[in-house]
């Protein structure tokens, strides 16, 4: 049966009742009396008290101000929510061709960026009519729904929500329009919350266009789907209250992940003295942490929008989306993006444009424009204001030039940066590559997505400057050539990983399954350090770690010759033999319980040479064997290369880990085939005073080739090398 429409009755004025009582349930009993299409317009520059919201009862309901001003006139008709446990003020659900037009409504909220500290100072608030956060609260102005049409919020301000958004375009609504209207502050900010969205649209064919929306602080614009739907034109402004996302495409529901021609078209993400975390994410594992049974949004379109100016984590980002396009978007001067990841490390470092590893399958047949960068995009809002200790960059994630001055980040400890003579610089100098030289042109730092981490100089045709794993280029030749082990397990997401910190180790390169390829520094904290089966460690050359301060490392005065080992004289040795070679050589070697280690391998005759090849820490997967080595290949000891090997026998086990404990202790567990968990070999320090690091010495370094167990001053209680 098709609708009725009545003609509209004369608009209705409604003066204000007088000292603080509820204009609620007037306002909504007069809607309900004067039926559709009608009108009631409240008096310019007057305030009105709700203790209960007004109900639009009948389609074509409008309220307005008379003379339908705007804000920035000042004549706009103030609604007050001041309800004890009423979050709203107008309540337009499900009905066709309502509107709310040109006045201001006060949420009544009034905590500020952050919630109060205290219960009494949450009272004290209170008190002055700052009423704070409604627990389940829901919408300043409800809207939509499956049975409304054509509903309109224009020209208001909206400000201040007690519940979680300031306008919920409801469930289902069909051609909702939100336009022109001026939005918040809108909770408080993250972490503490309790945060709010802007607008909340959950509505097919939604207009959204031209708004402002200022200290939001869960979503500014959060597009719920919305099929068929036009964000555009608004501008999301972080003044005084830090943003979790600007304009959020991540939810997938109502519409079952469907934003077919969803458009975000030209809006404005700024800061001004706050921190947006997100701009624009597209999919829901952009807003919280990867779960196997997240699924994919699909479609959308992302154009022609203005990142900045001001301080951002990500600009636009996509993750567990499929069949998006996002094009045409321009990051403006004066932008810049950064951010503490200490909550979400496994994520790529802030940046304007982040699109997910497309070998993870969780972002397929987006066309993106071509200065998206790949990496991992997992809760981006845990990304936090300010700078932390260390980031970590992966393959294809970084390039800085010398004559950038915008180039590198800043950590707690100082900035990173290439200087202009090709010299990779850490806290003015706190640490140095002891690279370059003035005869580099025009340097630039390239980690490329073939997992080449190198200072090249762009002005002599990318000649190389420095590259920190240069060292060991054949040894990882080796490795390739021979066969594996066993598989290990993956502990990252499969790519060359060069972390930068604010102490030591100031520079580590890892590759994609969590192998240490080079470190400035190779002592590592209780409870922070874990060697996986199949995994190494190599320990670089003392001579290519750089320079703290004008310090040079420099080798032991103990190892003033480097020690050349001898190769294997056996006749067709093979790692295969190395189990019997091994016990062998060091039949006479022994697990002690007394702290001290075993026997070392027998002194050789040293004789000097240029440099020393690099040492390797190696968990065999095969043996269970924590095996310290100077072999041609990482993870195939040659026993005539060997320095130590724990435990002695081999076992046959189903996993091990070697892991130095918050305890002090360095324990190589193991998982039997039965299940249980076992310990192969432990150095027994726990008991020890002030047991604090563990630390990994190569050949040439005093007291190496060694793992060492240190207290605070650097005194030994445990050496495997005696």
């Amino acid at each position: 049966m098709a609708a009725t429409f009545l003609p509209k009755s004369p608009p209705h004025i409604f003066h204000p009742l007088p000292n603080g009582e509820d204009n609620g349930k007037p306002l909504s009993d007069l809607f309900n009396s004067l039926g559709q299409n009608s009108t009631i317009l409240l008096l310019p520059a007057t305030t009105y008290v709700l203790h209960t919201p007004i109900k639009f009862n009948h389609q074509g309901n409008s309220l307005a101000t008379l003379g339908y001003p705007t804000f920035e006139s000042g004549q706009q008709a103030v609604i007050e929510t001041r309800g004890e446990k009423e979050s709203g003020a107008i309540d337009m659900f499900n009905l066709s061709f309502t509107s709310l037009r040109r006045v201001h409504i006060r949420g009544c909220r009034g905590w500020g960026a952050k919630k109060p500290e205290s219960k009494e100072e949450e009272e004290r608030l209170k008190r002055e009519g700052k009423l704070g956060w409604v627990e389940g609260g829901g919408a300043l102005v409800w809207m939509g729904g499956g049975d409304s049409k054509e509903s309109v919020v224009e020209g208001c301000r909206l400000e201040d929500p007690r519940g979680w958004t300031a306008v919920h375009v409801c469930d289902f609504a069909q051609n909702p329009k939100v336009i022109n209207n001026i939005v918040g502050p809108c909770g408080q900010q993250a972490p503490g919350g309790p945060w709010a969205d802007g607008l909340s649209v959950a509505g097919r064919d939604s207009t959204i266009v031209g708004n402002t929306i200022i200290d939001a602080t869960d979503g500014a614009i959060v597009v719920f789907c919305a099929p068929g739907s036009t964000i555009a034109g608004n501008t999301v402004i972080a003044r005084e209250r830090d943003l979790l996302g600007a304009i959020n495409m991540v939810d997938d529901f109502p519409f079952d992940r469907d934003f077919t021609n969803t458009r975000v078209v030209g809006n404005t993400i700024k800061t001004e003295g706050a921190f947006i975390r997100l701009g624009i994410g597209c999919g829901m594992t952009c807003w919280s942490p990867f779960q196997p049974e997240h699924r994919k949004n699909r479609g959308g379109l992302v154009e022609a929008n203005y990142i900045g100016p001001g301080t951002l984590g990500y600009g636009i980002a996509l993750s567990s989306a499929v069949d998006f396009t996002v094009l045409s978007n321009v990051v403006v001067p004066n932008t810049t993006f950064g951010g503490d990841l200490s909550r979400c490390p496994w994520n790529a470092p802030p940046m304007p444009f982040l699109i997910e590893w497309r070998e993870a399958g969780r972002t397929e047949g987006c066309i993106v424009q071509s200065d998206f960068i790949e990496g991992e995009a997992s809760w981006l809002i845990g990304v936090e204001p300010g700078v932390g200790g260390e980031i970590a960059y992966e393959e294809g994630q970084l390039e800085w030039w010398a004559k950038d001055q915008d180039s590198g980040v800043n950590l707690k400890g100082g900035k990173w940066e290439l200087s202009r003579t090709g010299e990779l610089v850490h806290g003015n100098g706190k640490w140095r590559s002891v690279s370059g030289g003035s005869g580099v042109r025009d340097p630039v730092l390239r980690f490329g997505k073939d997992g080449t981490f190198a200072i090249l100089d762009a002005g002599a045709g990318d000649n190389l400057v420095w590259s920190p794993t240069a060292y060991i280029g054949q040894h990882l030749n080796n490795l390739k050539n021979l066969p594996p082990l066993k598989p290990k397990p993956s502990t990252t997401v499969g790519h060359t990983r060069a972390v930068f910190a604010s102490q030591a180790p100031y520079l580590t390169v890892k590759d994609g399954e969590g192998d240490t390829l080079y470190s400035t520094h190779y002592e590592y904290n209780a409870g922070q350090w874990e060697l996986r089966a199949g995994q190494w460690v190599a320990i670089a050359p003392v001579s290519s770690r750089g320079a703290v301060g004008t310090q040079l490392f420099e080798y032991g005065a103990a190892s003033s010759v480097p020690p050349p080992l001898p190769t294997s004289s056996r006749p067709g040795h093979h790692f295969s033999s190395f189990i019997r070679d091994l016990k062998d050589d060091i039949s006479a070697i022994r697990m002690g319980n007394d702290g001290g280690g075993p026997p070392p391998v027998p002194p050789r005759n040293y004789t000097p040479t240029a440099s020393y090849p690099p040492t390797f820490l190696f968990l065999n997967p095969q043996t269970a064997q924590l095996t310290l080595h100077s072999s041609a290949s990482p993870a195939h000891p040659d026993p005539g290369q060997t320095h130590f090997v724990y435990p002695e026998q081999p076992s046959q086990v189903e996993d091990c880990w070697f892991v130095f404990q918050g305890d002090g202790n360095g324990v190589l567990y193991c998982k039997n085939p039965d299940g249980g968990i076992g310990v192969l070999f432990a150095t027994n320090t726990n008991g020890a005073e002030g047991a604090r690091k563990i630390a990994l010495k190569g050949l040439g370094e005093e007291g190496g080739p060694a793992m060492e167990v240190l207290n605070d001053k650097g005194d030994k209680m445990f050496t495997s090398k005696r």
